[in-house]
């Protein structure tokens, strides 16, 4: 079967409720003697499997994906009308390359599995997403067809060039290995409901003194009722203090909050959900250790180490699987636009591109541009200025050029620069030991340590207490040298 508009897809599927998913196709967990969850109910109701899903989502989402052509090892072009851009940027009439993204990732982390339908049509071809939990294969070790079972019931079978697939072929979902991790989080879930159900009541038992009179049968079940009315689940006095009669005591059975752990088991399973996506803690608001230095590193961490292995996945397989319905696709690829999330502030990018070109990079009319002021008559303006003094951009390998302050005018004058030499100095015996390649993140990880002790040694000097911002402009300058030097061995 070959869609060929989207029109023709209205007729396949009925929407109904999500709930009333089956579990054959979308798998599913039992979860401590409840009803089995699909996986996407869980994902429905589980917070701790929702937040890392989405967080992974919506950033992949954000990234774009342009398609280039291969020049030359060491050049390459741009290709915006090309078709299997067209295709990615314009899926379909009611969907946007944004959501398309967001819901195949969100697919693939579900279920492992993602897929895409071609809908073939002129002037261009579509793409929709197909829901994984619905989906199954025929064909063994290479599909042969893929089958969409609707909630409704209908059955379609799609011939494999009808199908972009991401994902192993027998992919266990993640879910699956989490699976005691949830089942625990989900009786701790009902039973802090039953809990708050009972106006977070202690559980206990009502004890009778041995020389109290007997109750009759008709009294223990009325004495039982009233209680249960007043003070039970569902009471309608909540609040109120109970008076017990013929010397009753009354017995906490049940475990306090405190006992219970609640708030370290749901830690514990948002850290588990965290580990099995590969996320860094503190991106999922696991905020124990952070400081803005390791969080910084995190998130490149995320888009080196957690998303880079996704996305490259993603990419082999459109292009494994859309090019050959392209006319043009000699050296084509596509590249998610991962630099776009890594570039840092705007007064990092500043600093780092300044070192990189060694002068000044913008016209003065493009600065007052940004800051919303009319342009200047001047052709000056119009014109990058010269460099004006200062060091040159280090070449791999050299050390940190020394820092040279514009001199104080008058006899207050003082000469820092022997100062941040020596600073400089300790900062290169002890990144000496370390390979090239790690001194960046050493130093970040110190890098509080060493503003601090700079400010402390400039202060000791010039008799003041402002020399922190002088101490962090320092300090930076040999961090983005350390950065350069790492990145060119």
């Amino acid at each position: 079967m070959i869609v060929r508009t989207v029109a023709g897809l209205q007729a396949l599927s009925t929407p109904s409720p999500t709930w009333q998913m089956s579990g054959s196709g979308a798998g599913s967990l039992d979860l401590y003697g409840a009803s089995p969850q699909t996986y996407k109910r869980i994902y429905d109701t589980q917070p701790n499997v929702r937040i890392p899903v989405d967080f992974l989502a919506r950033n992949v989402a954000q990234l774009g994906l342009p398609v280039f052509r291969r020049v030359s090892d060491t050049d390459r072009v741009r290709l915006p009308d090309h078709e299997l851009a067209q295709w990615l940027d314009h899926p379909n009439p009611a969907t946007t390359r944004y959501r398309l993204v967001e819901d195949t990732v969100q697919d693939y982390l579900i279920y492992w599995h993602a897929y895409w339908l071609k809908i073939r049509s002129t002037p261009a071809m579509g793409l929709v997403r197909l829901p994984a939990g619905e989906m199954s294969f025929s064909g063994g070790l290479i599909p042969t067809a893929f089958i969409w079972t609707s909630l409704n019931g209908q059955r379609r079978e799609f011939d494999a060039s009808e199908i972009v697939h991401f994902g192993p072929l027998d992919g266990v979902s993640p879910l699956e290995t989490l699976r005691r991790i949830l089942a625990e989080e989900a009786a701790a879930g009902a039973y802090r409901q039953s809990l708050w159900g009972n106006a977070a009541r202690i559980e206990g038992v009502i004890e009778r003194p041995v020389t109290a009179p007997k109750w009759t049968s008709a009294q223990k079940t009325d004495w039982r009722r009233q209680w249960q009315e007043a003070y039970a689940s569902g009471g309608s006095r909540p609040g109120a203090v109970s008076v017990l009669e013929d010397g009753m005591t009354f017995k906490p059975i049940g475990f306090s909050a405190k006992d219970s752990e609640f708030l370290a088991a749901r830690k514990l399973t948002r850290e588990e959900c965290a580990s099995q996506y590969h996320i860094p803690l503190p991106m999922v608001g696991i905020l124990d250790h952070a400081t803005y230095s390791n969080v910084r590193e995190m998130r490149k961490m995320l888009y080196a180490d957690c998303l880079g292995p996704m996305l490259e996945m993603f990419q082999a397989e459109i292009e494994r699987q859309m090019l050959p319905d392209c006319a043009d696709h000699d050296r084509i690829y596509c590249e998610f636009n991962i630099a776009e999330k890594l570039k840092g502030s705007f007064e990092e990018q500043a600093q780092s591109l300044s070192l990189a070109v060694g002068k000044p990079w913008m016209k003065p009319n493009e600065a007052r541009a940004l800051q919303n002021l009319p342009a200047d008559d001047n052709p000056a303006s119009d014109e990058i200025a010269a460099q004006q003094g200062g060091p040159a951009a280090p070449a791999a390998g050299d050390p940190p050029v020394p820092f040279k302050p514009t001199p104080k005018a008058g006899a207050d004058a003082v000469d820092v620069s022997p100062v941040i030499q020596a600073h400089r100095t300790r900062q290169a015996t002890r990144l000496a030991k370390l390979p090239i390649a790690e001194r960046a993140a050493a130093f970040t990880a110190d890098l509080d340590r060493w503003n601090r002790e700079l400010a402390a040694d400039l202060s000791a000097l010039t008799g003041t207490t402002n020399e922190a911002y002088l101490a962090a402009s320092v300090n930076d300058a040999t961090l983005m040298h350390l950065e350069l030097e790492a990145l060119h061995g």
